[in-house]
């Protein structure tokens, strides 16, 4: 007789380095901060007579280090463990109804109106190489700039954080060999081919604002 395994949904965050924002509250899902106020998350020193610095976590086969990077998942009966970035990758997605091939296709029209937009200002023959891929990250909700693996990803695959607006909104820049390089990865990741599924995290790409300092070129051309 043969079984399947049946679905199970999670929640889950990914640590980045702390629990609490800036602002003193937590950035971090409030059952994570309930196990937190309990004990069951927890900072201790990784060797005897260094800081506390390190994050652990208990679990149902004992206290486990949680790494920058790591996500930490509470089960279905609500127990903890943490687990490593690329596992979790593998194994979980969404259960948001997020649709791969239709992201996808969102993520590539957003780049493909970038290319566009850059062409009709290179028309003008007054866009300085500076500004050629110089383009706006959009996160999806629940996503922050301030997770250090998230940015790492980005710098992967080409695209050097500029400025940081707020939590989802970034402004990077790219060679114009990396921006074409980030369009086929995109499309693979479309296609459902090999592919980095952290895609699945950013939500849409974007001209940037013309009138944005840091792309004087745009700002001289379309915001007159």
């Amino acid at each position: 007789m043969k079984y399947q395994k049946k679905p199970v949904v999670i929640e889950a965050f990914q640590y980045d380095g702390n629990l609490r924002g800036t602002d003193g509250r937590y950035c971090v899902p409030k059952w994570a901060a309930e196990a937190y106020e309990k004990g069951t998350m927890h900072y201790g020193a990784s060797k005897p007579g260094e800081p506390l610095r390190e994050l652990f976590v208990d679990t149902l086969e004992g206290t486990h280090h949680v790494s920058v990077g790591d996500y930490v998942i509470q089960g279905v009966h609500g127990e903890l463990y943490p687990c490593k970035p690329d596992i979790f990758e593998e194994t979980y997605e969404p259960a948001d109804g997020l649709d791969q091939y239709e992201h996808g296709t969102k993520l590539s029209a957003g780049l493909h109106e970038i290319v566009s937009a850059y062409t009709r200002i290179q028309d003008t023959n007054s866009l300085r190489d500076e500004d050629i891929c110089v383009f706006e990250v959009v996160l999806r909700e629940g996503k922050k700039f301030s997770n250090k693996a998230l940015r790492d990803f980005l710098e992967q695959e080409g695209m050097t954080i500029v400025s940081v607006r707020d939590s989802r909104h970034a402004i990077v820049s790219s060679s114009k060999a990396e921006f074409g390089s980030l369009q086929r990865r995109v499309g693979n990741y479309r296609d459902n081919k090999k592919s980095n599924k952290k895609f699945q995290y950013i939500d849409d790409f974007k001209f940037p604002n013309p009138l944005d300092k840091l792309a004087p070129s745009i700002r001289d051309m379309l915001g007159k």
